[in-house]
């Protein structure tokens, strides 16, 4: 009994170390923002003790420009989810302490139950970073291409969750006149006003893009109806530019139910009804997202049947794009990269055949082809491996996964030659499904590497539970290693954890010598990037 005691006060000190070790102050607050618990360094942050925060509203501690955020925090952090981490501003309220920039994560472990956060000063860090773009980009609204990227991850978190989600659309009829009646600050501060508000109204405050200068478009909590209180706040902020008499402000409800459709087609739902609005106006979108995915597939029937032709009959090449050891600057081995016999670009058919659920056809029918390379090329001692491409969405299909290990049974001795990379992990709903079949893989002798390993709570519950031979990193932490302190850390702590699991690492995107010398000085095993060369019709010569 002593020694489960003494285990259970080792266990609870651990957590308290990694706690702190991960933040300057832990507070507790009820759903109805009540702060019931501090610990920390309270007063170097808000100006108040730890006994002193206590039954305050954890709101009041924040300037106004984050309410949207303190909102998602009390109203959508998912139980066993972590939410954030998020980039605020603590105010100067009383005269306490100064305005502090601090990165806030939370964490529910009941319905209905405390919230539990997390806060991290950022001061220091963002002094490494271009501080001005980080403060001028805390609620900048993001254009179309970049909400795509938001998108994705979005839906696929929210369906995950259970959440309740609709679209609202708004249109400010008259708005596009004014940018040539104010004058450019004016017009400026018009704008920025607005998309804070659009981004402040929107679902987790990050959910809302701007089409064009009159149409804007975000998610929202199914469960709260605010148009009504958002068309008035837009109001408001015409008012103070003497326009909102000459303003009509149309907005639309677009029901959300997500338990109707997957993540992909919820996704391709609201892209295409932001795409339909941008083109024809708010009257063209239609009343649910059900409703514009068969509108979608309708419209891109032609298309669709374009791309199940092309697949059938394997119209499309392969490429290899080299991968080396950093240390040496040898190849390593070569992704296979496909390529259409089609004015679209690979990146948007692979993507229309995620939308559509055509992915575990696309896949195998690369896998064939790939299978019929190294059959012909195999015995060249100088091939090395290729990794092929399998989408989180392919590998949870039990068609595909008994056609692709049938076909890897033809070709006995494919595993000299051929590995395999999960794209899209965020897709992946059965996790010890998917891990039987990747073991299944391995025990053939098929390496498997985990692709687009990124800082989120989601990859590290992908790398507890697949045991995979890589991991490839995000390109998007890569391209900012030299620029961003933050990207920085974070790509040498996933390196290092992985390490310590056996895992070698991938950095994709390298483009100059600074990147390749700083990944190589941190660990990373692997790079990948045009410094090293694109994707060609015949793989390098690999050292054996």
């Amino acid at each position: 009994m002593p020694n489960n005691t003494n285990d259970m006060k080792a266990q609870r000190d651990r957590f308290l170390a990694f706690a702190f070790a991960a933040a300057d102050l832990l507070i507790e607050i009820k759903k109805s923002g009540e702060i019931v618990y501090a610990s920390g360094a309270a007063r170097a942050i808000t100006g108040y003790e730890d006994k002193e925060l206590l039954h305050k509203n954890f709101q009041e501690l924040f300037i106004s420009g984050d309410n949207g955020l303190i909102s998602s925090i009390t109203d959508h952090t998912s139980v066993g989810s972590k939410h954030g981490p998020f980039l605020m501003k603590i105010q100067n309220k009383e005269g306490l302490t100064e305005e502090k920039h601090i990165f806030l994560s939370s964490f529910s472990m009941k319905e209905d139950g405390p919230i539990y956060i997390a806060v991290t000063m950022a001061d220091a860090l963002l002094s490494f970073i271009e501080f001005s773009k980080a403060e001028n980009a805390l609620h900048d609204i993001p254009n179309m291409k970049d909400f795509e990227h938001v998108l994705r991850k979005k839906i696929a978190n929210i369906g995950a969750g259970g959440k309740a989600v609709d679209v609202q659309v708004l249109q400010l009829d008259g708005m596009a006149k004014f940018q040539n009646q104010l004058d450019s600050n004016s017009w400026a501060g018009l704008t920025a006003a607005l998309g804070q508000l659009m981004m402040e109204s929107s679902l987790d405050g990050e959910t809302a893009v701007k089409v064009d200068d009159e149409k804007y478009l975000l998610l929202k909590d199914g469960e709260q109806n605010s148009e009504e209180l958002l068309q008035q706040k837009i109001m408001e902020i015409a008012k103070q530019y003497n326009i909102a008499d000459a303003i009509d402000v149309k907005s639309k409800n677009i029901e959300g139910d997500l338990t109707s459709l997957s993540a992909r087609e919820a996704t391709r739902a609201v892209l295409y009804t932001m795409n339909k609005m941008e083109q024809q106006g708010l009257e063209a979108v239609g009343d649910d997202l059900k409703g514009s995915f068969s509108a979608f597939l309708e419209e891109n029937a032609i298309k669709i049947s374009n791309i199940k032709r092309m697949i059938s009959h394997q119209d499309f090449q392969i490429k290899f794009q080299p991968i080396v050891m950093l240390d040496k600057e040898s190849v390593s081995h070569h992704e296979v990269l496909v390529r259409f016999n089609s004015d679209k670009s690979p990146f948007e058919l692979i993507t229309m055949c995620e939308d559509i659920g055509l992915s575990p056809d696309l896949d195998l029918a690369i896998c064939r082809q790939c299978l019929k390379y190294v059959d012909q090329n195999g015995r060249k001692k100088s091939l090395g491996k290729l990794a092929v491409n399998i989408s989180g969405q392919s590998i949870q299909s039990e068609k595909f996964v008994k056609k692709l290990l049938d076909t890897l049974t033809e070709y006995s001795d494919a595993a000299k030659s051929l590995m395999f990379e999960i794209t899209e992990s965020s897709e992946i709903k059965d996790l010890d499904k998917v891990d039987g079949f990747i073991q299944q893989l391995r025990k053939k002798g098929y390496p498997v590497c985990l692709d687009d390993f990124g800082a989120g709570a989601a990859s590290f519950q992908y790398l507890h539970k697949l045991q995979v031979d890589g991991v490839k990193i995000d390109g998007a932490y890569v391209r900012n290693v030299l620029t961003s302190t933050r990207d920085a850390t974070m790509v040498k702590n996933m390196t290092q954890m992985c390490h310590e699991m056996g895992v070698y690492v991938v950095a994709e995107m390298i483009e100059n010598e600074d990147q390749k010398d700083f990944l190589r000085a941190i660990g990373v095993d692997k790079g990948q990037g045009w410094l090293f060369g694109k994707a060609e019709d015949k793989p390098l010569a690999v050292e054996k």
